[in-house]
């Protein structure tokens, strides 16, 4: 289970710093793309065995979790329908809520998966 909880965390990375280049304009992508990068980067260590990248990656993952679905919250307190696909009162297909709800799940899922797997007794998990 850790090893496929490691493997949703590198997807998730690498699907947020896809997302970066989708929402945000000029340098503030080049500042946030290498945001995205250091994930991947411990994402891909952890999936080698590293400890400390282990750590790092589950805390990028908590955060993103976090920021996505707070992203989402938003989405929705600004009267965005998931299921129309778009915002109420306003034409058109909105692809990046999805996005970003895929990406909250993703990560909670790799971040629940990394606890489950770091139970006492248990090897492999965030302790390995």
């Amino acid at each position: 289970m850790p090893r496929i909880a490691r493997i949703i965390q590198l997807l998730v990375s690498l699907a947020v710093a896809g997302l970066f280049w989708l929402i945000y304009p000029g340098v503030m992508v080049i500042v946030a793309t290498a945001a995205g990068l250091l994930y991947v980067a411990a994402s891909l260590f952890a999936l080698r065995g590293s400890k400390l990248a282990t750590w790092i990656a589950l805390t990028l993952s908590v955060a993103t979790a976090v920021r996505t679905t707070l992203a989402v919250l938003r989405f929705a307190g600004n009267s965005f329908s998931y299921l129309a696909v778009n915002f109420k009162g306003h034409g058109g297909i909105y692809r990046t809520p999805y996005a970003f709800l895929a990406i909250a799940i993703g990560a909670a899922l790799a971040v629940i998966l990394q606890v489950v797997a770091a139970r006492p007794g248990r090897s492999g998990g965030v302790q390995s």
